[in-house]
């Protein structure tokens, strides 16, 4: 029974039925043994979620190009579509279907899109409105939206027509097969100079985020990483 209800639940989550041949490939990736037709289905997905994402944040009048773009990618972007893929219990659908605990992170972000692409063919564009919705709300609430710290940046200094900040990534240690980096951002804001450095982390990218985060703070901005754009 509890297997019957993970994937019944989960089914309806996106207005189908467990049933259904598509959901059926909605959640068969690749490392499931999946092929074409989940990957149909997440490309699907995903240009229906920019849309829709779109349609939410032309509603609560947001035009300006920089912020829509960082809005769209606090939302629509593999960590936080995997933290509701985990919310969801897709993993454990695999799991029930397939026989396999493993599943990548990747698998999980695009088994949403695909499970939306999913119910577009069968249930079409206003359900898939609502179903966007709802996600959106649990992404708000539970907090899984993941703002871009250095894309925020970049919009701060644009605005005031700045030259952009300049980064600079260093390896600061640890063994060739797992490097740290500290990044180091300069920059002009509103007539002062800034150095910024970050945290030690296993990954450059890593790093530039938390120096950009706390470049933001410096500047007394960063509720700008608190903010939603959607309001829904």
């Amino acid at each position: 029974m509890p297997a019957i209800n993970t994937l019944a639940n989960l089914a309806a989550r996106f207005q189908l039925s467990e049933e259904d041949p598509l959901f059926k490939s909605a959640t068969h990736p690749k490392s499931c043994g999946g092929g074409d037709d989940f990957k149909f289905l997440a490309l699907y997905g995903d240009a229906l979620l920019n849309l829709l994402l779109l349609t939410h944040l032309s509603r609560n009048d947001l035009k300006d190009s920089g912020q829509i773009t960082e809005a769209l990618h606090s939302f629509h972007n593999e960590e936080t579509l995997y933290r509701i893929a985990k919310e969801l219990q897709v993993h454990k659908a695999m799991e029930i279907q397939h026989n396999t605990s493993f599943t990548t992170k990747n698998d999980l972000k695009e088994s949403i899109e695909a499970l939306l692409g999913a119910s577009y063919n069968v249930k079409g564009l206003e359900s898939c409105k609502e179903i966007v919705t709802i996600l959106l709300q649990l992404a708000i609430e539970k907090k899984y939206l993941n703002p871009n710290p250095k894309g925020i940046l970049q919009i701060l200094f644009q605005k005031k027509s700045l030259p952009l900040p300049k980064y600079e990534s260093t390896r600061v240690g640890g063994p060739d097969h797992q490097q740290l980096f500290q990044t180091t951002i300069t920059g002009v804001y509103e007539g002062d100079n800034y150095t910024i450095q970050s945290g030690i982390f296993t990954s450059k990218r890593e790093a530039e985020k938390d120096a950009a985060k706390i470049f933001l703070t410096e500047l007394g901005e960063s509720n700008l990483l608190e903010n939603s754009f959607f309001r829904v």
